[in-house]
């Protein structure tokens, strides 16, 4: 495949042009290849999974957490070896932030809605737009007839989807019938969730100023973990290109 026609189909894809975001959805590390055989898919863009990257022999890396944010303006130290690894080794990175967490196929938040609908066998709910972050709406909210029990969503849910179980149920509901997705770190939106009355919300992490918050508020969270909620996009993201292109996949991703 063409690096450059493929590059521009998945920032079509995600519509990248419509997200005001700190990083910087695009190829951010080109090579001297202009074709791409194989493609590695992980969360974060580091040292230890370019090495990993390197042993697969990639061609192109696709990460959700790349190197450069609006932060990040020099190649030096951390920085400077990152970008080293992959110039030296001929691997390209592009990464995909926001657009990945708001795609309508290939993203993290539908992924979190299907599996719970699936798992809880939900035939009736009604599903809307969540989460408005930077003028775009990025996550999901749900709201079904059957009650769910609170202590099904650690001991069903999170284990068959391998989410971190730390939930604080302010709210002191024992059943629910209302749930909010917004993977990562989406803390600032406890309080969307407690407008629009969801009996929990579901996102990544927080601190703990930002917990007591959402006491003070009275919002039951599930703090699923960043990585947890979003190490699906890049997933989906490659089969998708897998089966449209006939691309080779490999998973090279590692937590800590």
């Amino acid at each position: 495949m063409n690096k450059k026609e493929l590059i521009n189909y998945i920032n079509n894809l995600l519509k990248i042009e419509d997200f005001s975001d700190s990083s910087k959805n695009w190829l951010q590390i080109d090579n001297r290849k202009e074709e791409i055989k194989k493609i590695g898919y992980a969360v974060d863009a580091t040292t230890y999974i370019f090495e990993k990257a390197v042993k697969e022999n990639v061609d192109l890396l696709l990460v959700h957490h790349g190197i450069f944010w609006w932060f990040e303006q020099v190649l030096v130290d951390i920085p400077y070896k990152r970008a080293q690894i992959m110039i030296e080794n001929n691997i390209a990175l592009a990464w995909y932030h926001l657009p990945l967490d708001a795609h309508e196929i290939v993203w993290n938040n539908i992924w979190l809605l299907e599996n719970f609908v699936n798992i809880f066998n939900i035939k009736n709910y009604e599903k809307e737009r969540f989460a408005i972050y930077k003028w775009q709406e990025i996550g999901f909210g749900i709201r079904f007839e059957n009650e769910i029990d609170i202590n099904d969503i650690l001991n069903i849910y999170c284990e068959k989807v391998d989410l971190q179980k730390n939930l604080y149920n302010f709210w002191n509901k024992k059943k629910i019938k209302s749930v909010a997705f917004c993977s990562g770190w989406a803390w600032d939106l406890v309080q969307e969730a407690k407008n629009k009355n969801y009996d929990l919300y579901i996102t990544g992490e927080a601190a703990h100023f930002q917990i007591t918050f959402a006491k003070e508020l009275w919002q039951s969270i599930l703090l699923a973990w960043h990585y947890e909620t979003e190490k699906i996009g890049p997933k989906l993201l490659a089969e998708h290109l897998k089966e449209k292109f006939g691309l080779e996949i490999i998973y090279i991703d590692e937590k800590y």
